[in-house]
């Protein structure tokens, strides 16, 4: 997304256009991994890197600049925002559905064992919602407020198709003052709303702080726009790609007290992320990092959204194998688990999917 995280959903190449961001790629994947380690239990590689959540951010402005390269130009020419949208959805929505299913068919079983007392009429209320990629209603205690209880990582991809629509509609409009007015308020907002849920970390995953999603995904994803206008007005300075790798790294490993955590985190959101893309938009690669980081980014977005149900699916497995994994072990399983299928799905799932996607759904004459 996402999505991306970018979120971790598109590559980072233009859709017309030949030009190649390959450290970017390389990047939203060490992000994705990076994101496991904040749904896996507590062990020294978690506390290792206590700011992993932010790697969202890090999607947001990625998506911001990948889509202003692949579609800006169209959408200031007068493309649809229906087709925009359109686009959007083809590329989210196949790996998106993989994940709801598996996460799904977790929670009917422990419906079924007896493990989970939810009703399957309120499941069944959260299926629909959810095949319609949207939030879960928050009338039912199920899923303890959470947007996607069936997949917790989706609530970003969710706010990545709202902040699309919202630049798909805009983008005729969008001059230099206006994004430069959307930013800075933007930016109070980030700051506002993650101090006001200082007690979480990367807020935007339950209704109880709603706000503060919307406002990471609205100002990171604008900024990301306008760093990449910026390419065109100004001379970004190149830099070596380990720069901006030694960079991400440090950002999420910094150990900052507890009372000044959220105030580093709107400040790393805000500055720093817009900062880092700009900085790894403008690395070159060669050799054999350019394929790694391909095959990164490839895996990236399946990684990103399959790997909270493929965890759940591994505590089961393992309890029913009477197996107890250590918290290095889960990491490493799911690490395997999540690349392997990211790396199959993207092959004989994702891609066909897509294309089919694109012969039916209404619009693509118009796309």
């Amino acid at each position: 997304m996402t999505a991306l995280p970018q979120n971790p959903d598109e590559a980072p190449r233009a859709a017309a256009g030949a030009e190649r961001f390959a450290l970017l790629d390389g990047l939203r994947g060490i992000a994705a991994f990076a994101v496991i380690l904040d749904h896996t239990p507590p062990n020294f590689l978690g506390e290792l890197i206590p700011g992993r959540y932010l790697a969202v951010d890090f999607f947001f402005v990625l998506s911001g600049f990948v889509l202003a390269h692949a579609y800006g130009r169209r959408l200031e020419g007068g493309w649809s925002v229906f087709s925009f949208m359109r686009a959007r959805v083809i590329r989210l929505y196949p790996l998106y559905l993989a994940g709801l299913v598996i996460g799904v068919s977790l929670v009917v079983l422990g419906v079924v064992r007896g493990w989970d007392a939810t009703p399957i009429g309120q499941v069944g209320v959260f299926v629909l919602f959810g095949l319609l990629f949207l939030p879960a209603p928050p009338i039912y205690a199920f899923g303890d407020g959470a947007l996607f209880p069936f997949n917790g990582p989706a609530w970003s991809l969710f706010f990545e198709l709202v902040v699309n629509f919202i630049y798909g509609l805009i983008a005729r409009f969008l001059t230099a003052r206006v994004l430069a007015v959307i930013l800075v308020v933007g930016a109070g907002a980030v700051t506002f709303t993650v101090l006001r849920h200082q007690d979480v970390g990367g807020p935007g995953w339950l209704w109880s702080h709603f706000d503060a999603g919307l406002a990471r995904v609205v100002f990171d994803f604008f900024a990301g726009v306008a760093i990449y206008r910026m390419r065109g007005a100004m001379k970004l300075p190149g830099v070596p790609a380990v720069i901006p790798v030694l960079v991400f790294v440090a950002v999420i490993m910094v150990p900052v007290p507890a009372e000044w955590r959220a105030a580093y985190d709107a400040a790393v959101a805000i500055v720093v992320m817009p900062l880092l893309v700009a900085l790894a938009s403008q690395a070159k690669v060669a050799g054999l990092i350019e394929p790694v980081c391909g095959t990164l980014g490839t895996m990236s977005y399946g990684v990103y959204v399959l790997h909270v149900p493929l965890l759940g699916l591994l505590y089961i497995v393992a309890a029913a194998a009477g197996i107890t994994l250590p918290g290095w072990g889960i990491v490493v399983a799911i690490v395997l688990m999540a690349g392997g299928a990211a790396a199959f799905l993207h092959h004989t799932y994702d891609g066909p999917m897509r294309r089919w996607l694109s012969r039916t759904l209404p619009g693509g004459a118009s796309g």
